[in-house]
């Protein structure tokens, strides 16, 4: 890609046309220039390349002059990257989201009312899906002051209940629209597809799964030997786990959502008080998407972003915050929010689907564990590649690393979710 980027090094369906959509979605009629900011680095994003772009408009009716901050994701130059790390799905996923689910939430929501409805995620400004030439402009909120936490580092007891409180309000926004309107949600929720864990899938993914398996097992051993843990998750970690995860995504149940799929901390945007205090978070990167039970983002965020000890020092604490969070919205919508959801449900919910967090975890956590000089450079793939050639992820040597994956699974066993 050359120093400084042009419309082709986004996708050749980029264009002045595109930047005309742009103004019209920020309130004007037509853009009258625009220029490059800087744009990601290496490690932020396996599956594209980012750009970001201000776009500089009128509105022609009232003379008003907009300027307007976007971040453009684009399809990585490199076919053997867009193959490996398979660009068309999650594109196309993350895609059908903004321009299919996200109208219908607001459809759901302009017609309910409700006073502070759900909107904590970036607009989508323009994008293009026909598998060869994919992007999407979202709204640069780094501009309204939001910020990705260090993806390496624990996340604060705040931070976590800030978190939780966005969760609760995104799944009890979903929760509430499939409550009273199924068909409404149900059409929205078939835009949807499943792009981890599916039998078509299988090849793709499980020689890496091995190598995470081997870097959980490693970790719990070496952490817990000779104890319940060490049997328990090793039962837990077999053969068939890749199986399990996929009844874990497509097993519908009274409390399925539109679950964000890959709940860690860069993808929380957090906006600091000039005290340092979390006010707001907008949620980003969508690509995961997909309708299924809420438990499987509640502890994929838990066991990626949160230490052991504040798990057992507040872990229901965060689970309240959730829990009231996404009933303040659902009553907002004119839901009976407790018959919707409640404390027991929710626990039963957790019981049923909560191990899909260690599921996850075991790729989560060592792909945030490893240090940026150890990211591969994916624009060097080459053609015959596959995943473990990128993500050879081998046990931790350091203690600490070990413990956080171990600490994973003696939480999860702890609280009944692996048995």
């Amino acid at each position: 890609m050359s120093a400084t980027p042009t419309f082709a090094d986004i996708s050749s369906k980029f264009s002045e046309t595109t930047l005309d959509e742009i103004i019209q979605h920020s309130g004007g009629t037509k853009h009258t220039s625009y220029k490059f900011g800087e744009g990601g680095k290496k490690g932020d994003s396996y599956l594209s390349k980012v750009f970001r772009l201000c776009v500089y408009g009128v509105n022609e009716k009232d003379g008003k002059e907009l300027e307007v901050n976007v971040i453009v994701k684009a399809m990585p130059d490199n076919l053997n990257r867009r193959r490996l790390f398979r660009s068309v799905d999650f594109f196309r996923n993350e895609i059908h989201f903004y321009t299919k689910v996200v109208p219908a939430i607001e459809a759901f929501q302009a017609a309910r009312k409700p006073k502070n409805p759900f909107n904590e995620y970036p607009k989508c400004l323009a994008s293009l899906c026909d598998g060869v030439n994919d992007f999407i402009a979202l709204e640069d909120v780094g501009f309204r002051g939001y910020r990705a936490p260090n993806r390496q580092s624990y996340i604060p007891l705040d931070d976590a209940l800030l978190t939780m409180r966005t969760l609760g309000r995104f799944h009890g926004v979903a929760l509430a629209f499939n409550a009273l309107d199924a068909p409404g949600f149900e059409k929205a929720a078939a835009a949807l597809e499943e792009t981890y864990y599916a039998d078509r899938l299988r090849s793709w993914y499980m020689d890496f799964l091995k190598l995470a398996q081997n870097v959980a097992r490693d970790a719990v051993t070496k952490s817990f030997p000779d104890t319940k843990y060490e049997t328990l998750v090793n039962n837990f970690l077999q053969p068939q786990l890749y199986d399990d995860l996929i009844k874990l995504v497509s097993t519908r149940s009274k409390l399925s959502v539109f679950g964000h799929g890959d709940c860690w901390t860069p993808n929380f945007l957090t906006r600091y008080s000039s005290e340092g205090k979390p006010e707001a978070i907008i949620i980003i990167d969508f690509q995961l998407t997909r309708c299924s039970s809420l438990a499987l983002d509640l502890t994929f965020f838990t066991y990626s972003c949160t230490s052991q000890q504040l798990r057992e020092e507040h872990y229901e604490k965060l689970l309240r915050t959730y829990l009231e969070s996404a009933q303040d919205l659902i009553t907002d919508l004119g839901g009976d929010a407790e018959a919707i959801i409640s404390w027991d449900t929710l626990q039963q919910e957790l019981r049923e689907f909560g191990r899909f967090g260690c599921g996850m975890g075991i790729e989560s956590l060592p792909m945030s564990l490893i240090e940026d000089d150890e990211v591969a450079d994916l624009d060097a793939i080459e053609e015959k590649a596959v995943l473990t050639d990128v993500w050879n992820i081998t046990p931790f040597e350091q203690p600490e690393k070990r413990q956080r994956i171990a600490e994973m699974f003696k939480h999860a066993i702890d609280q009944g979710y692996i048995h």
